[in-house]
């Protein structure tokens, strides 16, 4: 649909001026996304140093959350959204991005709540 293909857009021009702070017009901007996204792969290894086992299970699924994020966002190579890529996500990967959203709103959520209250 023509108006998700245009939040879409305008949530990656945000993303990538939140990132470089820059014009979001050059492929090159997403450098800071792709390396973002890179660095989920280092936050999965380091949580297998976690012992708390339930503390080691919601850092993955959060991690995994966030990098399926990014590759929606980016697409797996890092060029932009690929139409093809959004086929072939897996149902772990889904999973994890919704349990994520699920945090995240509920976190802004309690925010915009203690703003109103203040």
């Amino acid at each position: 649909e023509p108006t998700h293909d245009v939040a879409s857009q305008k949530l990656h021009d945000h993303a990538l001026l939140a990132t470089s702070g820059t014009s979001a017009s050059t492929e090159s901007n997403n450098a800071p996304l792709w390396n973002a996204r890179m660095r989920t792969r280092e936050l999965m290894r380091i949580m297998n140093c976690v012992q708390c086992n339930k503390c080691r299970f919601h850092g993955k699924i959060a991690v995994l959350g966030l990098s399926t994020a990014f590759q929606i966002l980016l697409g797996r190579t890092g060029d932009g959204a690929d139409g093809g890529d959004l086929l072939v996500m897996h149902r772990v990967e889904l999973a994890a991005l919704m349990t994520t959203m699920s945090k995240y709103s509920t976190a802004i959520d309690y925010c915009t709540q203690m703003q109103q209250q203040a």
